[in-house]
C-alpha cells in the first residue's frame, strides 16, 4: 500500500461502526491525538479507496501517510507503535534483517566473531554485542535523552541484576517450553502446516498428534477439551495451555521464541501489513479455492475467475520481492504457502493453469519449497489431489 499525502494520525471511519469504535477506544487509551474523518459508505472518498484498495472499507488508520487496515490489526498497531515510541531514545538507525538459520551475513560474522549471533549494534563502525550490553551502551551514548538506567549507582546495580535475572530466566523458560510442546493436527491441513512450518523455522522440538477430523465423535478428548469453541485443528499446547487458530498460533510461536528466526516483522507498520495480507489469505483465498472443488459448470467458471483475481492481487503485493516480507521468509509466506500444494487439485478440477495466470506467485512457491521447513511440512500435490477426491468426488 502506497504512502499517502497526510500528516500525523488520521482515522477514516463511520460514526456507528463498532469496528471503527475499537480504533477510537485504542487511540483514546493511548492518549493519541488524531484527525477523524467521517466517511459516507454510500459514496466513499478517494482517500478511502486509495488507502484500502483491497477491501474498500472502513476503518483505516493513516499514520504519517501509511495506511493500516482491519480494526484488530489497527488496534495492535496502535499499541505497538506507542509502546516502542515511549521506550526508544529517539535515535534514527538503519535496520538490517539477518537470516539466523541460514547463511549469516559477512557483516554479522565480522561484527560478532565470538558468538556469531544477533543483535549487534554498530555505532560509527564499532560493533557492540549482547542485548543487555547494547541497551546500556545506548543509554550511555545518548545521555541527554530519556534515561534508561537509574542515576544512583546502587539503583543502577540493582537494575542490572534484575535485567540479568530476566535474561537467564527467559533462557531457562525457553528450554522448558521446548520440552512440552504438543501440536494437534491433521496431515493434509494447510492450517496445521502453517504451524509446522513456524515451529521448524524456530527449531522447536514438539510432539505431533494426528487427529481424526471426520466428525466430533471421532475427535480426541484432548482436542475437544483444548478447543471447545470450534472443536477443530490445529491446536498448539504450550506447557498445558492450548492456543487455537493457525495465524494466532504462528504469532504465538514467534513471540514464545523471540531469539530465533523472526516470523513477523520488527517494524510496527510492516507488521500490520503482514497481518493484513495473512488475514486476506484467510478471508478470501480459502473460501474461493473451496468453490473450485465443490461447484460445477458456470458457477465453477465464476469461481475460477474470482480465484485467479485474488491470486493476482497477492502477486501484485509480492511484486519482484523474494518473499512477501522482502528478503526474509515470514508471516505472509507461512500463511499462503501450504495452499500451493493444492494448486494441482484446483487446476485438475477447474481446468486451468495457475502458473499461466500468476507466474511470479508460482516461482515464489517454488522458492519457499526449497526451504527445509516448508518441504518437510507439506505433501506432494498428487497425494493431496488423491485426498481431495475422497472428499469432493
Amino acid at each position: 500500500m502506497a504512502d499517502l499525502e497526510t500528516k500525523g494520525v488520521v482515522l477514516l471511519d463511520f460514526w456507528v461502526s463498532p469496528f471503527g469504535q475499537r480504533c477510537r477506544i485504542a487511540l483514546a487509551e493511548k492518549g493519541v491525538e488524531y484527525e477523524y474523518r467521517e466517511e459516507n459508505l454510500g459514496d466513499k472518498s478517494p482517500l478511502l479507496l486509495k488507502s484500502n484498495p483491497v477491501h474498500k472499507k472502513i476503518p483505516v488508520l493513516i499514520h504519517d501517510g501509511k495506511p493500516v487496515c482491519e480494526s484488530l490489526i489497527i488496534v495492535q498497531y496502535i499499541d505497538e507503535r506507542c509502546r516502542i515510541a515511549l521506550a526508544e531514545k529517539g535515535v534514527e538507525y538503519e535496520y538490517r534483517e539477518e537470516n539466523i538459520l541460514g547463511a549469516k551475513s559477512p557483516l554479522l560474522l565480522k561484527s560478532n566473531p565470538v558468538y556469531k549471533k544477533i543483535p549487534v549494534l554498530i555505532h560509527d563502525g564499532k560493533p557492540v554485542c549482547e542485548s543487555l550490553i547494547i541497551v546500556q551502551y545506548i543509554d550511555e551514548a545518548w545521555p541527554d535523552r530519556a534515561p534508561l538506567l537509574p542515576a544512583d549507582p546502587y539503583a543502577r546495580a540493582q537494575a542490572r541484576f534484575w535485567a540479568d535475572f530476566v535474561d537467564m530466566k527467559r533462557r531457562r523458560d525457553t528450554k522448558r517450553a521446548m520440552k512440552s510442546v504438543v501440536l494437534l493436527d491433521f496431515w493434509v491441513s494447510p492450517f496445521g502446516q502453517r504451524c509446522r512450518i513456524a515451529l521448524a523455522e524456530k527449531g522447536v522440538e514438539y510432539e505431533y498428534r494426528e487427529e481424526n477430523i471426520s466428525g466430533d465423535k471421532n475427535k480426541s478428548p484432548l482436542l475437544l477439551e483444548s478447543n471447545p469453541v470450534y472443536k477443530k485443528i490445529p491446536v498448539l499446547i504450550l506447557d498445558g495451555k492450548p492456543v487455537c487458530e493457525s495465524l494466532i498460533i504462528v504469532q504465538c510461536i514467534d513471540e514464545a521464541w523471540p531469539d530465533r528466526a523472526p516470523l513477523v516483522p520488527a517494524d510496527p507498520y510492516a507488521r500490520a501489513q503482514a497481518r493484513f495480507w495473512a488475514d486476506f489469505v484467510d478471508k478470501k483465498v480459502f473460501d474461493s479455492a473451496k468453490n473450485l472443488l465443490m461447484l460445477k459448470g458456470e458457477a465453477q467458471e465464476a469461481a475460477k475467475e474470482e480465484f485467479i483475481e485474488i491470486l493476482r492481487l497477492l502477486e501484485g503485493e509480492l511484486g519482484d520481492k523474494k518473499y512477501f516480507g522482502g528478503d526474509a521468509f515470514g508471516f505472509v509466506d507461512i500463511a499462503l504457502v501450504p495452499l500451493t500444494t493444492w494448486f494441482y487439485s484446483f487446476e485438475t478440477y477447474a481446468g486451468f493453469s495457475v502458473e499461466e495466470a500468476v507466474p511470479k506467485l508460482v516461482a515464489w512457491s517454488k522458492r519457499c519449497l526449497e526451504r527445509a521447513s516448508v518441504a518437510n511440512s507439506v505433501y506432494d500435490p498428487v497425494k493431496v489431489y488423491e485426498y481431495a477426491k475422497t472428499i469432493f468426488g
